[in-house]
């Protein structure tokens, strides 16, 4: 099987995920609200009042009074009253939904600063509005691609490599920024799922994080272990492997970032900052759209939409597309309704892409070319300075 066809079997498989997931996402959801009587039959439109009598607007028109004893109940005993996606909307707060846009803000420039301390310690620099630049134009691909993640950091692998002749180096640091990343989000789900009660929905988890976090800690151990390196890892076999000096280099990266204790403590407090930032914006949203979502219950919905992120870097659907609404409807399903819970999920995504869109001016400009621009300074810099210039 050739690797065009894998990739080609692959896309296919990352589509029919996202088409199932979705589906099944959409299940219960509808346009108008839909209250269900004990008769079988179904009232279509706008839900005045949810209290006994339930009143509605039809879609014809018509106001209807019907009394609790008339409606159908769930299992837990509450009226099957269903609420559509007309409602959901109308009921938001558009000043929190601004609101979280706002809150969201900040995190490009906390990505901008951790992508400078990391190259930092590689020696390679970059100022901090070039990392946000980096950070930007990721960011933005990362949502405009049908590629996902991997455009964003292939554009930020590229962009770095225009600083500095140390190119390995710098392709590495922006592999190495997504796994903290990745591995700062697996360590906080764990954190707070042994935290969570018995009760709550990440408890069935636990032991699966446990051992994901566990096995991670394990392989770093193992890898930057100077005993075992020195014992166990064959080097004449190594440098027998294709591009052996890459690979070399590749390794003297990724332990130099380790040598560099100060600066990998100061990225992973950034990374969990900007997390915990971002997941702040998504709380408001919930609040915003009239989810249950309160102070008592913020750590649980922090855990949710931390499990999404970790969902949405994972390989997949483009942004996880499909899989991450998915797992918003099973955890976020006693916290509000389906319609709320895909309006949660949608705007989320709208607010995540409007604070990327700078990123657009960066591609678009050529804002990436730092080399090319600094020869151009220097040129102009010599004429000035030339006898010519001088007369």
């Amino acid at each position: 099987m050739t690797p065009k066809i894998k990739k080609r079997l692959f896309d296919l498989l990352r589509i029919l995920i996202c088409v199932g997931a979705l589906w099944i996402v959409i299940q219960g959801v509808t346009l108008d609200d839909h209250v269900t009587l004990v008769d079988g039959s179904d009232l279509a439109g706008r839900v005045v009042s949810g209290t006994d009598p339930v009143e509605i607007t039809l879609t014809t028109g018509e106001t209807r009074l019907v009394p609790a004893s008339q409606i159908q109940v769930d299992e837990d005993g509450a009226p099957l009253v269903a609420y559509g996606l007309k409602t959901a909307w109308s009921q938001s707060r558009t000043w929190l939904l601004l609101l979280a846009v706002a809150i969201h803000l900040p995190v490009v420039f906390f990505q901008g600063l951790r992508i400078r301390w990391m190259l930092r310690a590689q020696d390679i620099e970059l100022s901090f509005w070039e990392g946000v630049k980096l950070s930007w134009a990721g960011n933005f691909l990362n949502f405009a691609t049908p590629l996902g993640s991997n455009a964003g950091d292939v554009f930020k692998a590229y962009f770095v490599s225009l600083h500095t002749e140390h190119k390995t180096e710098a392709v590495t640091t922006v592999v190495l920024d997504r796994i903290v990343g990745l591995g700062s989000l697996l360590t906080v789900v764990a954190l707070i799922t042994v935290l969570s009660p018995s009760s709550s929905r990440l408890a069935e988890f636990r032991p699966y994080m446990l051992a994901v976090v566990g096995a991670g800690f394990v392989g770093v151990f193992l890898y930057f272990s100077p005993a075992i390196r020195k014992h166990l890892v064959p080097r004449s076999w190594l440098e027998k492997l294709p591009m052996h000096n890459q690979l070399r280099r590749i390794d003297h990266t990724a332990r130099n970032l380790m040598r560099r204790k100060a600066i990998l403590a100061g990225s992973i407090f950034l990374t969990v900052v900007l997390q915990a930032t971002a997941m702040g914006a998504y709380f408001t949203v919930a609040v915003a759209l009239g989810m249950d979502a309160k102070l008592g219950n913020m750590l649980e919905y922090y855990a949710y939409f931390y499990v999404g992120a970790v969902i949405q870097a994972l390989p997949g659907p483009p942004q996880g597309l499909g899989t991450v609404e998915l797992a918003y409807r099973y955890f976020f399903s006693p916290y509000g309704n389906p319609s709320q819970i895909v309006c949660v999920a949608f705007v989320i995504r709208l607010v995540v892409l409007t604070c990327a869109v700078p990123g657009l001016l960066v591609a678009m400009t050529g804002a990436y070319r730092p080399r090319e621009a600094e020869a151009l300074r220097k040129s102009l810099e010599n004429e000035d300075s030339s006898p010519a210039a001088a007369d």
